[in-house]
């Protein structure tokens, strides 16, 4: 949702939040009015460890939950992934951007790859997969990711950052797989340790069968048991296509 701006401004009012930016009392919000189509794009290589294609600014309306990533808050270890191009989960709320970008970076600050995406329209939790044209993880080595709103002032609360570490999977958890049912992967994962496959087998469980109150408990139990209780029962969105 985009905010319009207003075409006329009352001078006494211009004045007063002019001298209040001035004097450092507050910020003040500028909706913004962009119609221009953003073009997703990924690029590999360069020595860069900023978002691209935009200010991050201060996009978020007031009294509503922040933007979140799903990793855990009680557990402050390394997420681990098995997947060479994982995917990543982010709350998303309603905002005046019309655009994301995405950066993933390695553990010298390089960019591996970056991504503009095309918000949904209402608030609710989005994932991003990383493409399978940009360079698998590298076992064993850290990763860190950049989720930013593109906005026009700068504004810490319109980014959220998290980690990401790619391992192989351990003889006993390929057992348990291979002996287990699909709808109990999930679980399997969680035991093991393995955030973002848990996440992501889980919710593929509730986007396919969204009238199961029971894989739809195991989904708000999951985050409640890591700190994610204030978006655990937010929806599950898709991202919007070119």
């Amino acid at each position: 949702m985009i905010m319009n701006k207003k075409n006329i401004f009352d001078s006494a009012v211009l004045k007063t939040i002019i001298l209040i930016i001035f004097i450092g009392l507050s910020t003040i919000l500028f909706p913004i009015n962009t119609y221009a189509r953003p073009v997703p794009r990924t690029e590999k290589g360069g020595r860069e460890d900023t978002i691209p294609g935009g200010t991050r600014g201060d996009c978020l309306y007031e009294d509503q939950k922040p933007l979140t990533a799903l990793i855990p808050k009680t557990n402050k270890t390394q997420e681990l992934t098995l997947a060479a191009h994982p995917t990543i989960f982010i709350y998303v709320p309603e905002n005046t951007a019309n655009a994301a970008d995405f950066v993933l970076l390695d553990s010298n600050h390089k960019k591996v790859y970056e991504t503009r995406l095309l918000l949904p329209e209402t608030s609710g939790i989005i994932d991003i997969t990383i493409s399978p044209d940009a360079p698998e993880l590298q076992i064993g080595l850290n990763y860190h990711w950049k989720f930013a709103l593109v906005c026009q002032s700068v504004n810490p609360k319109t980014l959220v950052k998290g980690s990401i570490q790619r391992i192989n999977p351990t003889p006993d958890l390929t057992k348990n797989l291979q002996q287990s049912q699909e709808s109990e992967h999930w679980l399997i994962y969680s035991q093991a340790g393995i955030w973002y496959e848990t996440l992501v087998t889980l919710a593929e469980q509730v986007r396919s069968y969204p009238n199961d109150t029971e894989i739809t408990s195991q989904w708000t139990t999951l985050l409640n048991s890591v700190g994610l209780n204030n978006v655990a029962t937010e929806p599950l969105k898709q991202l919007l296509k070119e």
